[in-house]
């Protein structure tokens, strides 16, 4: 945390994406040896100048011997020829320009130095950022969470399935605020759980990596394999599914469609008429999709069609995040995160690719996945798995509060993550926004909430709910935006370029287990 509050725009980050992109150390030392080649080049240039000062002062029409000597100017004189006489003047003045020539080179050869200095030190200011302390307590974070996760595996089943349930998905954010308060006066409360998730947050990824780590050690078997958070996730998931009252392993995916009826409010959104005019348009509209929010049913997506000017369909498919910390009757709850989290078949994939397939998406229609939360790791993973970019034209991929780290995108899909430290859940995979892949047409956008000067923000980074609320995220977006980054703007307007035309019309399902 910076030792005052910074404006808001200040405290977004961007990692990947064309064009500029984050420091690295390495680049910085590259850049500082290109500095001082360009001052050693500089200072032969400025020797060269010399020379030809040293040959103009050589009056033409005289030899070395009889012309001035120590480097002094010609000047007019009667032992010189008429022609020598009448070159003097244009001599002196080139001199000059040679000699005022090689001050200014060797001027910029000390200024590369110079930046080279700063350069070489801030690369090693840039590598030494995080304070031996901080790495430390990283360490013993990890260490600690680790030991938390073995000891769970080795304490049985219930163990590893409430550390699952509770570390997998953004609930255990939803139900941190009511039941930390247990018995203490709620200002008390509210401070002490505000100080704790502020100083959380630059640790989460570590506990989240020792956590999986630990369990994944003590299971073996149930992890396939797999170290971290990944393995972790797939024990734990292996005993969501066997434990009776937890649900199901074989259980099914049917899709219903919603009619207005069957909104908290008898109508269906506003906009389910109407295409999104900007990223930030589409990403707001999730939170319609959840019950409190909305008054959609749970576990409901929104598949909108719309036709642009020149006649092209294309398609954007919104999924909102968890709505259940344990198994429940539809495929958004907690036993989902971890099957998502260990890469395994799960319920919210299937249930996203049977609403293309009914909503008649085309294969040569784009389709643009927007997802908040369970919904982001959800769209990430359809798209990373094989064949799905083949089977649909896939125009771009939004994600919200999604730990995305973990998987992996194909070239040429323009792909925006968007995540707060202060939230937690995009750190459940065990990585920081700083370490997501990076590559041209994959951007993050990251905003430290606490960090800023915007009362908003202040509040939100002392709250799970609020920092990984849909609205949060679209703030972080627009300021991103407006920073005028090129590999925002150029991300976001790939995308956006496909959300918007004047026709649309928007089919809503609620998925559900067949075998619940």
């Amino acid at each position: 945390m910076t030792g005052d509050p910074r404006r808001p725009q200040d405290t977004v980050t961007v990692h990947g994406g064309r064009g500029t992109s984050t420091v690295e150390s390495e680049s910085v030392r590259r850049a500082a040896a290109a500095l001082a080649g360009a001052a050693d080049d500089l200072r032969a240039a400025a020797v060269q100048c010399l020379g030809v000062s040293r040959d103009l002062v050589v009056v033409p029409g005289t030899s070395s011997a009889a012309g001035p000597t120590s480097g002094a100017p010609a000047h007019l004189s009667p032992e010189l020829t008429p022609e020598a006489n009448a070159l003097a003047p244009a001599a002196l003045a080139l001199d000059e320009v040679a000699r005022a020539g090689a001050r200014g080179l060797t001027e910029r050869a000390d200024m590369c130095d110079l930046l080279g200095w700063r350069l070489l030190r801030a690369a090693g200011l840039y590598e030494e950022a995080e304070s031996t302390a901080q790495r430390l307590l990283g360490a013993l974070v990890t260490a600690g969470t680790f030991g938390v996760g073995a000891a769970a595996g080795v304490l049985g089943w219930a163990g590893l399935a409430g550390l699952g349930l509770v570390g997998g998905a953004e609930v255990a954010g939803r139900l941190a605020g009511g039941a930390f308060a247990g018995g203490l006066p709620a200002a008390v409360a509210g401070w002490a759980g505000a100080e704790a998730t502020r100083g959380l947050a630059p640790y989460s990824d570590e506990a989240f990596a020792g956590l999986g780590g630990g369990v994944a050690l003590t299971r073996p078997g149930l992890a396939q394999g797999r170290q971290g958070v990944s393995g972790g996730a797939g024990a734990l998931a292996h005993v969501a599914r066997e434990v009776p009252v937890l649900g199901e392993d074989d259980a099914g995916i049917r899709l219903v469609r919603l009619g207005p009826g069957d909104f908290a409010g008898g109508a269906l959104p506003a906009w389910s008429g109407r295409g999104a005019a900007s990223v930030q348009e589409a990403l707001a509209r999730i939170d319609d999709l959840y019950p409190g929010a909305g008054g959609a049913p749970e576990a409901t997506i929104a598949v909108q069609q719309v036709t642009r000017p020149n006649g092209v369909v294309s398609w954007t498919v919104l999924v909102p995040g968890t709505q259940s910390a344990l198994p429940a009757d539809h495929p958004w709850d907690g036993r989902t995160d971890l099957e998502l989290m260990a890469g395994e078949a799960d319920g919210a994939t299937a249930a996203i690719e049977r609403a293309l397939v009914d909503s008649g998406v085309g294969p040569d229609e784009p389709v643009t996945l927007v997802g908040h939360s369970l919904g982001g790791i959800a769209a990430t993973a359809l798209l990373s798995r094989a064949g799905f970019a083949e089977r649909y034209r896939v125009g771009g991929l939004v994600t919200a509060g999604a730990p995305t780290g973990l998987l992996a995108t194909p070239p040429g899909v323009p792909v925006l993550h968007l995540e707060t430290p202060e939230e937690l859940v995009s750190q459940t995979d065990g990585r920081s926004a700083a370490e997501n892949p990076r590559t041209r047409d994959r951007v993050t956008v990251v905003r430290s909430l606490r960090d800023s000067a915007a009362a908003a923000d202040r509040a939100a980074s002392g709250s799970l709910p609020q920092a990984h609320a849909v609205s949060t995220h679209v703030r972080t977006l627009d300021l991103a935006v407006a920073s005028g980054d090129p590999r925002v703007t150029g991300t976001a307007d790939r995308i956006g370029a496909r959300l918007d035309g004047p026709a649309a019309s928007t089919v809503f399902f609620r998925a559900e287990r067949t075998g619940s």
